[in-house]
């Protein structure tokens, strides 16, 4: 076996790559949520500002049977690194992702981190696989996260008495949507949001610090996304005097618009208790039913100690489905 670094630029290597961790996504996960591999390609050939990729495989008589990826912060977290291994589940238990782990290790250590990053999911009530070789290869959860679907097409009856509830709740706060670009005159207040994200959201025992925000970074992501096909629709909470103090994100892939995938939510702590949580998630839901109307089921992913969003989340009509374990270790 040998362990070789994939050329990005080499699409039949790419799509080898990605298909391995399809295959052992397929195998071992409920809901199907892998990118679409146009996307993984485009974003190869863009590039992104915030992160480098390294990718590698491990190859057998010729044939690529494992796909490892690192991927490096640029801007923030410059202490870690963040490990993806994956085998062809017709090539397991030889050895194959020990060794991807091993180059993984290499390459953080190479470009002088001292920790690194990964994740393996599995039931909500037993051990998978993955936890159990992540165990085996000195990995040590640091945080558990329940993911949870919810079906759309479902829960829309019970959404006019929930938005009665939570507006009753609302008072002089207006609830603003908007998708692709955010309008100037939030941007500042959204930076803010971002920052202060790691502080309030549960991170457990992960060594993850707080990101830098600006004008920049967010229009460096809407370009990314435009150019690799997802599609970023966002629902936002303003206070009387104008301020952005809440948001929400959900992600829609066009090339898989049947799914989507609900990312970060935060309300800014001296704003909270008037059910702007449930309310901004709300609007995004009927922005997504408006939008892409064959999106049936979104994806996220809750700390279990994140009391209030799992509480929102609830009424919302999600339901977990399997957990997601975020692991890391140290290699410096």
């Amino acid at each position: 076996m040998e362990i070789r670094d994939i050329d990005v630029g080499d699409k039949d290597a790419v799509h080898r790559h990605w298909e391995i961790g399809l295959l052992a996504e397929r195998d071992s996960r409920p809901y199907d949520f892998y990118p679409p591999f146009e996307t993984v390609w485009l974003t190869y050939q863009t590039g992104r500002e915030d992160f480098r990729f390294v990718p590698f495989g491990a190859f057998e008589a010729g044939a690529m049977v494992g796909a490892g990826r690192v991927e490096l912060p640029v801007l923030d977290n410059l202490h870690s690194a963040y490990a993806s291994v994956c085998v062809d589940p017709a090539h397991r238990r030889r050895g194959v992702g020990r060794a991807l782990d091993e180059r993984s290790v290499e390459v953080a250590r190479s470009e002088g981190r001292r920790v690194l990053m990964s994740e393996a999911y599995a039931p909500l009530e037993d051990d998978s696989p993955g936890t159990l070789f992540a165990a085996s290869l000195g990995y040590t959860k640091g945080l558990e996260d329940a993911m949870k679907v919810v079906d759309l097409f479902e829960t829309e009856d019970s959404w006019p008495e929930l938005e009665a509830r939570a507006a009753a709740k609302r008072g002089d706060y207006r609830i603003v949507t908007w998708q692709e670009h955010m309008p100037e005159e939030l941007v500042e207040d959204y930076c803010r949001l971002n920052e202060m994200f790691f502080d309030e959201a549960p991170t457990g025992d992960m060594q993850i610090e707080n990101e830098v925000w600006d004008a920049q970074r967010v229009a460096d992501r809407e370009k990314r996304n435009k150019a690799t096909g997802r599609h970023e629709l966002v629902a936002g909470a303003v206070a009387p005097d104008g301020t952005l103090v809440g948001a929400t994100e959900i992600f829609v892939n066009t090339l898989a618009p049947q799914r989507g995938f609900q990312s970060g939510t935060l309300v800014a702590p001296d704003h909270r208790g008037h059910a702007l949580g449930l309310a901004i998630k709300l609007a995004n839901h009927r922005q997504v039913r408006a939008t892409f109307p064959q999106c049936r089921v979104l994806m996220t992913g809750n700390a279990d100690v994140n009391a209030p969003m799992n509480a929102v989340n609830q009424q919302l009509g999600y339901r977990d489905v399997e957990r997601c374990v975020e692991l890391q270790k140290s290699v410096g």
